[in-house]
């Protein structure tokens, strides 16, 4: 629990934008009753919190508020998972990965599925349809014309 942590203890602090661990030091905790904040007065009854400052690669880092009793927190906005304990740290990466997992594996069917949705608006919205035709069209142009510029490109070479 964070409460229970005293200065030189380790904290794991799992940055999931990246993804990277960083290990660091405790320099100091204080547990406390929340300050009373109008805007969320329901935080009180949620009891004591701990802050707790630590050091990173010469970095001192604050995590504010942290729920005194709990062994973990998770920073969704700025992507961070903080732990006390290690196999914690890594649970939550195995999390991480069987999710992505489950949606690398999802790519063909969804992409299957787009590919419907697509004809189907092409059928139910004309004009979606004579909107994917001219882009089509126009890529094919595209593609004409630089067939036909490196035609008459190699030709005029032939000529001199």
């Amino acid at each position: 629990m964070f409460q229970g942590l005293t200065q030189g203890a380790m904290l794991y602090i799992l940055h999931k934008n990246e993804p990277k661990v960083d290990a660091g030091r405790v320099v100091s905790v204080n547990t406390h009753l929340p300050q009373y904040n109008p805007a969320q007065p329901q935080a009180i009854l949620n009891g004591m919190v701990t802050d707790i400052t630590v050091s990173v690669n010469g970095d001192t880092i604050p995590f504010v508020g942290l729920p005194a009793s709990a062994s973990v927190a998770n920073f969704a906005d700025k992507g961070v998972f903080l732990s006390e304990d290690k196999s914690l740290v890594i649970n939550e990466i195995s999390t991480m990965q069987e999710n992505c997992r489950r949606v690398i594996e999802s790519y063909d069917t969804n992409k299957d599925l787009y590919d419907k949705y697509t004809a189907l608006l092409e059928t139910l919205v004309p004009e979606k349809a004579q909107e994917s035709q001219i882009v089509s069209l126009k890529s094919e142009i595209a593609e004409l014309k630089s067939m036909l510029s490196a035609v008459l490109g190699s030709k005029a070479k032939e000529e001199k």
